[in-house]
């Protein structure tokens, strides 16, 4: 079995006390105290599309710490799978819902009611994720609420859709969908393409994955879920 199969981008992972060593030790020193700050509070690393030179047996992972002062640090790394000591999806939209602003709040509960009524689960990642989890400063007026879907068909693609062409005219919506094989499109760039052409299913979409980025027909795209 494939030790990658396990994980998708976007997905949290907190790492053993080895892992946080070889995540170190590959970074600037000056880094150092506040990725042993990271460790200690026993926050959660980011899954990241793969490095083209990463081993087999290991997981790309990342970090983006609060902004300071407008400046905004990330840093990228690679730790073994079996340094994984824990792992889930993303946070489900419902569970962040107490943390957002009074403005937002009334939108994103009726975008997760809707959700809920179609069968679909929103997840959040980026800024809004990492408040949630770090209870540090990382959204501004300007942040995005990046949310992602998994479709179970055509039938809850759609549904998806709508509801994020909806809520986005009153929140500042972005964000990816998930197709099988965990193939992710942005969903801006999916409803962009509906727009030129309803029926134009020949055309391609940017995909990403855990390995790789390259442009899909949507018409493939729609044809996993049918296969699923």
């Amino acid at each position: 079995m494939d030790p990658l199969e396990q994980f998708q981008r976007h997905d949290l992972v907190w790492l053993s006390a080895s892992g946080w060593d070889a995540l170190c030790a590959a970074q600037p020193l000056a880094l150092l105290p506040a990725l042993r700050h990271w460790q200690q509070q026993e926050w959660p690393c980011v899954v990241r599309r793969s490095d083209t030179d990463a081993a087999a047996d290991e997981v790309c992972i990342g970090i983006a710490f609060a902004p300071q002062d407008g400046h905004k640090l990330r840093i990228a790394a690679r730790v073994r799978c079996d340094q994984v000591i824990e792992h889930q999806p993303g946070l489900a939209l419902a569970t962040v819902l107490p943390l957002v602003s009074a403005v937002w709040q009334p939108p994103l509960r009726a975008l997760q009611v809707a959700a809920s009524t179609v069968g679909l689960r929103f997840r959040v990642y980026g800024s809004l994720a990492y408040e949630f989890l770090t209870g540090e400063t990382y959204l501004t007026p300007d942040s995005d609420i990046d949310v992602l879907f998994r479709p179970a068909d055509a039938v809850q693609l759609q549904a998806g859709l709508a509801l994020l062409q909806h809520y986005q005219q009153q929140l500042p919506l972005d964000g990816e969908v998930i197709f099988p094989g965990a193939q992710a499109v942005a969903w801006k760039e999916w409803l962009l393409a509906d727009s030129v052409s309803e029926t134009d299913y020949a055309a391609r979409v940017l995909v990403k994955d855990l390995r790789q980025v390259r442009l899909l027909r949507k018409t493939d795209l729609l044809q996993s879920l049918q296969a699923t």
